[in-house]
């Protein structure tokens, strides 16, 4: 992932408004999917049960009788502060603020390649471009984009149409770009600013516009960054490393008690697993996740199998996309099924006809 510079927030409308546009925290910088992170297998297994609300210690896992019932809803952990809806004037004053602050600087992308469009997302809807290449900037783009890219567009509009606000509104910055010709980077999230709060996912939109399947699931791969490492809610990012955490250390902040990615680990990476991963919360080595995926068919490829996070962001998007996978994975799409949240998002792919999305997921097993 390209590792975004910080920005500081001046004003005091732009700092009641990040609370609004970006609730969030920074997600694992350095997460990025490439294009040969996937191929095929086959169809998922019966579910299992939740896990406890109140994570056992590391190395048990919840018993039956603390688990809750069938029709208990869990939703997406309240906000701290309510979302507060921004009028178009404070929104049109806001964008002009990022923009004077540095915010949209295409520099943040150009490691990837060519920079198309840029557009600020303002609770969880695009605003228009506040960068668009020009021809005689320096760049040459393959397609010359005049107004905006539309491919971009296209591409936002594939996750909007089955992700709700509450997840998407997480991003704060969307950029389309050209790849270099040693680039393989599909699409990536990382943060412009000092608290941790403002999300940029970039998206290459030439493999995009050539495998919207691709696309659409490496999307909602990134996505998932984004919502399971809200700070406080998600992510504790006062914590400054593994020693003082209780739950798991990602580089970034410790899971708090309640969040995803912990009840994940908690039921999928068991301790002796999770004690051969990096301290210092990285993403283990390609050869580390090779030698997990050839023992064990419950991942989606090598990839998957290198880190929870990476884990839970693979498997997800194929479960919303309901991808042919290996019965192995049956019960981490079961996981996904106890949240109401995430079941709606699979639902609405179906309603669209994306059940079933082509994938290069290699497998494992």
């Amino acid at each position: 992932m390209t590792a975004g510079r910080t920005r500081t927030i001046a004003s005091p409308l732009m700092a009641v408004a990040f609370a609004t546009i970006a609730a969030c925290s920074p997600g694992t910088v350095g997460v990025e999917a490439a294009r040969s992170d996937r191929i095929p297998t086959t169809t998922s297994a019966e579910p299992v049960d939740p896990p406890d609300d109140s994570p056992p210690p590391d190395d048990t896992l919840p018993s039956d009788d603390t688990l809750p019932s069938d029709d208990s809803e869990a939703q997406l952990p309240p906000s701290s502060e309510p979302e507060v809806p921004l009028t178009q004037d404070e929104i049109d004053e806001l964008v002009a603020e990022l923009t004077a602050g540095g915010f949209c600087d295409a520099d943040d992308v150009r490691d990837e390649g060519i920079v198309t469009a840029m557009h600020f997302v303002v609770q969880g809807r695009l605003q228009a471009p506040c960068y668009v290449d020009q021809p005689g900037e320096g760049d040459e783009p393959a397609d010359v984009v005049v107004d905006d890219d539309p491919r971009l567009v296209a591409a936002w509009e594939s996750l909007v149409a089955v992700t709700p606000n509450e997840l998407v509104s997480d991003i704060s910055l969307l950029a389309g770009f050209e790849p270099c010709s040693t680039c393989d980077t599909l699409a990536f999230v990382t943060i412009l600013d000092e608290d941790s709060t403002f999300f940029l996912l970039a998206v290459d939109v030439v493999a995009g516009e050539d495998d919207p399947d691709e696309l659409r699931l490496t999307m909602m791969h990134e996505l998932s960054h984004v919502f399971t490492q809200r700070s406080g809610e998600q992510l504790d990012v006062s914590a400054l490393g593994a020693a003082g955490c209780d739950t798991f250390y990602n580089g970034n902040g410790c899971f708090t008690d309640d969040s995803y990615i912990w009840a994940w680990i908690q039921e999928f990476w068991p301790p002796e697993i999770r004690d051969t991963l990096p301290a210092d919360g990285t993403v283990g080595t390609e050869d580390e996740g090779v030698d997990r995926c050839e023992l064990d068919a419950g991942y989606t490829g090598s990839y998957a199998a290198r880190h929870p996070e990476e884990d839970f962001a693979e498997t997800f998007s194929a479960y919303v996309y309901d991808v042919e996978v290996d019965p192995a994975l049956g019960a981490k799409f079961a996981f996904f099924d106890r949240f109401p949240e995430f079941a709606s998002i699979r639902e609405r792919a179906r309603d669209l006809g994306f059940a079933g999305t082509e994938s290069n997921f290699d497998g494992c097993g």
